[in-house]
């Protein structure tokens, strides 16, 4: 369980890295931008509602798709642990009730009250690692998110600025 929680955090940020470095990867930015079909308004609203839609409205496919790729992994991630925690829960909940009705029946004995105990343990330790796993996704879900919007925001080019690099690139092939 360990393993699989440090490789997946170690996935999501890399995917956030990656995402955050988007100018560096797209080894020629010029060459994905075309003339923007929505205004950046129209983008920030996409990529508000989900992460990487308005960059690829705008012409920042790489950084758009590892925005899409990082939400929709760590969205995928949160639900699959809920669901996991909610059926630990319940079988908690039941051995939990066994445990403590052992404890009010004469003739048991000590040696199966410390096992069901022993399993108990075990359980609410899974319990924690799952609740762990699921809230660690739930605030990456929620930063990329956020990166996502500010990117929009502030780093994505307006409409005049994807025109004028398409002006600029027709010129020079032109020339």
């Amino acid at each position: 369980m360990n393993t699989l929680k440090l490789v997946t955090i170690t996935g999501l940020s890399m995917l956030l890295m990656l995402s955050s470095a988007g100018y560096v990867v797209a080894q020629d930015e010029e060459s994905f931008i075309r003339e923007a079909v929505v205004s950046k308004r129209d983008a920030v609203v996409l990529s508000t509602l989900f992460p990487g839609l308005g960059q690829m409205t705008q012409g920042q496919k790489v950084k758009g798709i590892t925005f899409f790729l990082g939400e929709a992994a760590s969205l995928i991630i949160a639900i699959n642990s809920h669901e996991n925690y909610s059926t630990k829960q319940k079988t908690f909940d039941r051995d939990m009730d066994v445990f403590n009705k052992l404890a009010v029946i004469p003739g048991k004995t000590h040696v199966e009250a410390s096992r069901l105990y022993k399993d108990l343990k075990d359980q609410n330790d899974e319990l924690n690692n799952l609740n762990t796993y699921r809230n660690t996704a739930i605030v990456v879900a929620v930063g990329v998110w956020a990166y996502n919007v500010v990117d929009a925001i502030f780093f994505s080019p307006s409409l005049t600025e994807s025109r004028r690099v398409e002006r600029d690139t027709h010129d020079k092939i032109v020339v």
